[in-house]
């Protein structure tokens, strides 16, 4: 005997085809609209008499073996994702100096703290970290360059770079690095480390005069002209993953179109990896240049999320990349090996608490844990995530949001509609052309890797 996922949602994809999107076994399938009906509406009958069609649907767990228990199964992926002890994914803080004066700076703290570097000293703590869970059995070693801006200490990020090289060859494990720049810098001095990196995330937040106004240098100068000039370099000169984040309020929001088209005009868009839009946390965005359509930050928070995805809508039909943004969680704060280490050693919860609320401390080769709070987001789900057909993909939400009071519920914030956008926009900018081209395609099935 055989049943339906609890977890299939299914929304039309154009004229020809419906999307089936199972949030728990991230598959991603494209059937036709007589299939899609037949899952909307549990006619297993219909599916399970044609043999190709549930070949398919059987083998992306959409169809499932009757004795299947999904409320398990959710448990199990839960539980492996936030104890997995494979993988450490690391935000490293290699300074908090930075050569820009951001309005909205999600680091508010480090404004009015004198600046200081990683030294060689505290690396060596660290590397003894990572090396100890190394031998342990750990597979993996995800880590961000981070700050401030990382490459104003660009000793210590090659430092890092080669001795995580060291790791991965003297013990077999994977590694996988990323820089995340304002994309000011790109010089001699920091070739090696763009060179060596996986992958390069700049961020841009409009055209010319709302990038200046948000994101200026120390002296008030305009950042736009540096950071577009280095970023065409990136994307034409280095054979390299780079990605733009352009950081999202009501006050850029109505701007960010001219932005999409600025790249295009340069020759940047379609080289690159993704362009991702993400909203300013609302408690930021109310520092810098008060909320304009309401003092709650909720309504701020799901008005800038839905204006997002129309622009999300409008990038993918000028021919960009988008990942998946329907993809919410885990975050690397509900891993109970997701680190933000700063400096100074310090742990904190996830990268937007950076200088503000630490909840350890890395010592030698031992983590002191001075917030045992720390672990309750991590080994428990909100009750919201009982029976939820999203909880797969969001787990409950954004703990920094909620500690602000902000729900981060996936249907709150998108609502069906708009969540259904994301998806579609995802399959577009990845499948455009094997759609349009091939009248004959059945199926597109792709496993979601979050």
């Amino acid at each position: 005997m055989v049943k339906l996922s609890n977890f299939n949602l299914v929304f039309p994809f154009n004229h020809k085809y419906d999307v089936v999107f199972n949030s728990l076994y991230g598959s991603l399938v494209l059937v036709d609209k007589e299939v899609g009906a037949a899952i909307r509406n549990g006619n297993l009958d219909l599916l399970v008499s044609d043999r190709e069609i549930y070949n398919q649907l059987k083998s992306a767990n959409i169809i499932l073996d009757d004795d299947v228990d999904e409320k398990e199964v959710y448990y199990k992926v839960s539980r492996e994702f936030r104890f997995n002890n494979k993988a450490i994914i690391m935000f490293l803080g290699l300074t908090s100096k930075c050569n820009l004066a951001c309005r909205y700076c999600y680091q508010s703290l480090r404004k009015t703290i004198d600046g200081a570097d990683l030294t060689e000293d505290k690396w060596r703590i660290i590397r003894g970290f990572l090396e100890r869970r190394v031998r342990e059995g750990y597979e993996l070693i995800a880590i961000a360059l981070y700050g401030g801006e990382p490459l104003l200490n660009p000793r210590m990020a090659r430092r890092v770079i080669d001795d995580i090289d060291e790791l991965s060859r003297k013990h077999g494990v994977q590694k996988e690095i990323m820089l995340i720049t304002n994309g000011t810098i790109l010089n001699r001095e920091v070739e090696e480390i763009v060179n060596r990196v996986d992958a390069i995330q700049v961020t841009i937040d409009g055209p010319r005069v709302i990038h200046d106004e948000r994101r200026p240098f120390k002296n008030n100068g305009g950042s736009f002209e540096v950071i577009t000039s280095n970023l065409i370099k990136l994307v034409g000169e280095y054979d390299k993953y780079v990605g733009v984040r352009v950081n999202v309020d009501e006050h850029n929001v109505d701007y960010i179109k001219e932005l999409v088209d600025y790249l295009l005009e340069v020759d940047v868009g379609r080289r690159l990896g993704t362009i991702d839009f993400s909203p300013v946390h609302p408690d930021q965005a109310d520092i810098y240049n008060p909320l304009k359509t309401s003092k709650s930050f909720l309504e701020y928070y799901t008005r800038v999320s839905r204006r997002i995805v129309d622009t999300v809508e409008y990038a993918v039909e000028r021919g960009f990349k988008v990942g998946k943004m329907f993809i919410k969680g885990p975050c690397m704060c509900k891993y109970v090996t997701g680190y933000a280490v700063d400096e100074n050693l310090n742990i904190y919860m996830c990268p937007a608490y950076m200088y503000t609320q630490p909840i350890g401390k890395i010592i030698s080769d031992r983590i002191i844990a001075m917030d045992p709070g720390r672990y309750k987001p991590i080994t428990s789900d909100p009750d919201c995530t009982r029976n939820c057909k999203y909880a797969p993909i969001c787990y409950g939400g954004c703990i920094y949001l909620q500690h602000k009071n902000i729900p981060t519920c996936l249907r709150v914030i998108y609502g069906d509609e708009y969540l259904e956008k994301l998806i579609r926009a995802y399959i577009i900018s990845t499948y455009g052309n094997t759609i349009v081209n091939k009248e004959s395609l059945n199926y597109i099935h792709e496993k979601v890797v979050r």
